[in-house]
């Protein structure tokens, strides 16, 4: 089973999600034309693309066409993604990564369009940090550590030493700083959950919760005093 198709499925399983549409098939090797939006990965390997038709009658109802892209460099390292061995090189781990942050934006947006409810992009950037984590931390071949030190190899690359594109203007630039101060606070809440076998039930809880919250209540949670 390809990689794209095996994240699609736990990020399925992960929310509960129940939808017939697979990532898989929305996958496109390069810029589509007249793209009206463009949500992509810190270092911009990956993006999601996003263009709205035009209403020309009042009885149509826009449609929204999508599209997400991934660099040869990428979708290279993803071919032989059935044999990585474990511990996961740096080169597995930034392919995965982008990828699964491209899926989740893609499952997020239209978790949102099907609600007719509006998403930010910043929203749609910290809800890929926080997939991004939870993919690497429940993939048991990623690395051979579990549990607490698991949680904390993970914690800090992806959170501590990570870069940006140079390419990134300072509003893009902020706003992934941002989606990763806040991605931050949330795995602060979910470690005494989240690292512990018996309590990993809670964390999915906390979890899936999270994901249907608006982004004032998710900023109340974050905020709050109480996990």
């Amino acid at each position: 089973m390809s990689a794209v198709r095996q994240i699609d499925r736990a990020l399925k399983r992960l929310y509960n999600i129940e939808t017939p549409l697979c990532a898989e098939k929305f996958l496109v090797n390069y810029f589509p034309i007249g793209t009206k939006k463009q949500i992509a990965s810190k270092d911009l390997e990956g993006a999601l693309y996003i263009q709205q038709s035009s209403v020309t009658q009042e009885s149509e109802e826009p449609s929204v066409d999508l599209g997400i892209y991934l660099s040869e460099r990428v979708r290279r390292e993803l071919k032989s993604f059935p044999s990585w061995q474990s511990p996961w090189t740096l080169e597995q781990v930034k392919a995965f990564s982008v990828a699964s942050e491209e899926i989740s934006h893609f499952h997020y947006l239209v978790f949102n369009l099907e609600r007719n409810r509006s998403v930010s992009e910043f929203e749609i950037e910290l809800q890929g940090e926080i997939d991004k984590f939870l993919l690497l931390f429940f993939c048991e071949s990623f690395s051979g550590k579990s549990g607490e030190s698991k949680f904390e190899e993970l914690f800090e690359r992806l959170f501590i030493n990570f870069r940006l594109a140079n390419s990134l203007n300072e509003i893009q630039r902020q706003r992934y700083l941002d989606a990763s101060i806040y991605a931050k606070m949330f795995f602060r809440k979910l470690k005494r959950n989240l690292a512990q076998k018996r309590r990993v039930s809670l964390a999915l809880k906390q979890t899936r919760f999270f994901y249907q919250m608006d982004l004032a209540h998710k900023m109340s949670f974050l905020h709050g005093t109480r996990d």
